[in-house]
């Protein structure tokens, strides 16, 4: 996969060899939005925020009671963010369990140039580290930063989150009429065949189709309902309160939160053969930081 990248990378290079500053950049402020955290959830501590394009890459930290925060980016030129929500544990321990959310500039901004805002998404943070997987394997690479960023152009961002953003609300949608349906979950597509795809700046939504997929239901984990289950990607949590329905790949690991105390570890090779392994949730151990 990494070759991939990196060959399709050394090639656009080269077509800045004799013009390395043919791409001007205008600056333009964005207000980027973080998503409601809902008071049913364990509390949150911070958030951890991961900012990249093709010539910037950023790690800070904000407090959990922060709602948004603003970036000076080139405009329309490609910019994601991915903000991990850090929760506490029962006895006060912290821990990095939830899925970041996540948005992508300049495709999903909206307002006018005295208002420019994006809205942070569950649904876009699979997306948004997509996009900073492939940033950072420039590093690698030793490519200038617009050699990335004429590649990141290329591709159409826009369509690929709108297409996952269809296949989870489809998803949901169809529990109501069918219980043996399956939730459609980004984080379980096979993540290496996608980015290989990605490094060729090709979009097709048969690689966005999720395989070996499993609808199991809590009954057959023998889970009391006084016992509140949590999965790291928040929209499947409806599934799981409502329906008592979790989706799981076949022989994947897969981790869910117990009474924010416990990781039950589950693998399934058919829906009806799951084995399950409980341990206490790892705590975080990371510096503390605030962002400037």
């Amino acid at each position: 996969m990494k070759k991939n990248i990196f060959t399709i990378l050394a090639g656009l290079a080269f077509l800045f060899l004799s013009c390395q500053n043919c791409l001007i950049s205008e600056e333009e402020k964005v207000e980027f939005i973080l998503p409601v955290w809902e008071e049913s959830l364990p509390k949150l501590s911070r958030w951890k925020i991961s900012a990249a394009s093709a010539d910037f890459e950023k790690d800070f930290f904000l407090d959990g009671d922060e709602k948004a925060f603003s970036f000076t980016v080139n405009r329309n030129e490609p910019f994601c963010l991915t903000a991990a929500p850090l929760t506490l544990l029962s006895d006060g321990s912290e821990v990095n369990f939830f899925k970041p959310a996540g948005a992508l500039y300049p495709y999903f901004a909206e307002g006018d140039a005295s208002s420019l805002h994006c809205v942070l998404t569950w649904e876009a943070g699979f997306t948004a580290e997509a996009m900073q997987k492939i940033i950072s394997s420039k590093k690698e690479t030793e490519l200038s930063s617009d050699a990335v960023k004429t590649f990141l152009m290329q591709f159409n961002w826009k369509k690929l989150q709108e297409k996952i953003n269809q296949n989870i609300a489809a998803s949901i949608l169809s529990f109501e009429s069918d219980s043996k349906t399956k939730f459609y979950n980004p984080w379980q597509l096979d993540s290496f065949m996608l980015l290989d795809n990605l490094s060729f700046a090709i979009f097709d939504s048969k690689y966005l189709n999720n395989s070996y997929i499993f609808t199991v239901e809590l009954e057959l984990l023998r889970i009391p309902q006084d016992r509140t289950l949590l999965s790291s990607f928040l929209p499947e949590n409806q599934i799981l309160q409502k329906y008592r329905y979790l989706t799981l790949k076949k022989k994947t690991p897969q981790i869910y939160m117990m009474d924010n105390t416990y990781a039950l570890t589950l693998s399934a090779s058919s829906a009806k053969k799951v084995s399950a392994d409980l341990t206490y949730m790892p705590i975080l151990i990371e510096d503390y930081e605030h962002s400037d």
